[in-house]
């Protein structure tokens, strides 16, 4: 009978021993897996502010970093601006691109003619003034060399006469000319399909750390606007829309930065209606100062430019009845549709389809 008990007795503490180790494993695996939690998470928040986090952030104009001003006279093309108010104190491109400091410097210019030979470019300053080792192709269809004349004459800045279309520009410029898929700046100015043709560039893979364009002004944030792109007719549209006359030029700010967050370029700039974005992870790391939104970038760098009380003539920046006409919409249900039977007033027709060019319009 003493045997009996003390089996028992020892049974009884075999079971009350492997109790207590399965509730310390129990407790050992919580542990590990709220320490497992805890760190997936910090990675995760880690992740996602590094991607979406801004490092410096100005949300009125008195909060902007103060740079030296400098004659944009490229902007003097508006209308009867005077000299003394083409200064602007907005981020130069050779400024940002010394910030990057890029170790094979290469520039990819799209609409490169300007007069003077090429001095009232905006990427200009860096061929001439930052090293010779900066290479360059220059695209442009116009074959006048009295546009490209005043470019260094080096056999590492190449100059083609080419049109550009969104379902070729890969194929016959990037892959033609063997561009790398990561280089310095990709500046384009077409005055139309700028959003199709970027869109091409950067889903073929290539990322450029700058991309300097221009945008359809007209449009103010937070409307979408975009000419859609139609290969079939191209630029057989009268008017042509980069016409003096046509507000169908090119697409707004809004939709350009809603096409570029989505390849994580971030807005640093608004020059009137020059725009450059830059890389998110560069902004971060270099620690450059970006708008709070596009609507201040576009008070401050366009509303508030000094040439644009005498621009107001000029319908590619200035159009009362489509400023009236979104004033009046813009927080209703049928903005849209309100806003096509504006705009299908100015859209061009096509001379094969006499259709009207199509485009879209939206909050």
């Amino acid at each position: 009978m003493y045997a009996t008990v003390t089996e028992s007795n020892m049974h009884l503490h075999y079971e009350q021993r492997t109790i207590r180790t399965c509730q310390r494993l129990v407790i050992c695996i919580c542990i590990l897996v709220t320490t497992i939690s805890f760190i997936y998470f910090l990675f995760q928040n880690q992740r996602v502010n590094s991607l979406w986090t801004p490092v410096h952030v100005w949300y009125t104009p008195e909060q902007r970093i103060k740079r030296p001003t400098y004659v944009n006279r490229d902007h003097g093309f508006c209308g009867p601006c005077p000299t003394h108010k083409l200064s602007s104190d907005a981020w130069q491109l050779i400024d940002l691109v010394q910030r990057l400091a890029p170790r094979n410097p290469f520039l990819i210019n799209i609409g490169a003619a300007s007069n003077c030979g090429g001095r009232f470019d905006p990427t200009y300053p860096m061929l001439t003034k930052i090293n010779s080792t900066f290479g360059a192709l220059l695209i442009d269809p116009n074959p006048n060399p009295s546009l490209f004349s005043a470019y260094p004459n080096r056999t590492n800045i190449r100059i083609t006469h080419d049109y550009i279309w969104t379902e070729t520009v890969v194929e016959n410029i990037f892959k033609k000319y063997n561009i790398s898929k990561q280089f310095t700046v990709l500046k384009i100015d077409i005055d139309s399909y700028e959003c199709s043709v970027l869109e091409s560039i950067l889903q073929a893979g290539y990322r450029p750390q700058l991309i300097h364009t221009e945008f359809n002004p007209v449009f103010p944030p937070p409307v979408i606007f975009k000419p859609i792109y139609n290969p079939l007719v191209k630029n057989d549209w009268q008017p042509a829309l980069w016409a003096s006359n046509s507000p169908f030029y090119g697409c707004s700010l809004t939709a350009l930065s809603q096409l570029l967050l989505s390849f994580d370029y971030i807005l640093v700039e608004v020059d009137f209606w020059d725009v450059i974005y830059i890389e998110r992870e560069l902004v971060r790391s270099l620690g450059i100062q970006i708008p709070v939104n596009d609507q201040a970038a576009y008070d401050y760098g366009f509303l508030g430019h000094s040439c644009l009380p005498y621009c107001r003539q000029n319908v590619k920046l200035y159009n009362n009845q489509i400023e009236n006409g979104i004033r009046s919409a813009i927080n209703q249900s049928n903005f849209t549709k309100h806003m096509k039977t504006i705009l299908d007033h100015y859209a061009p027709i096509s001379l094969k389809t006499k259709s009207k060019h199509p485009y879209e319009i939206t909050v």
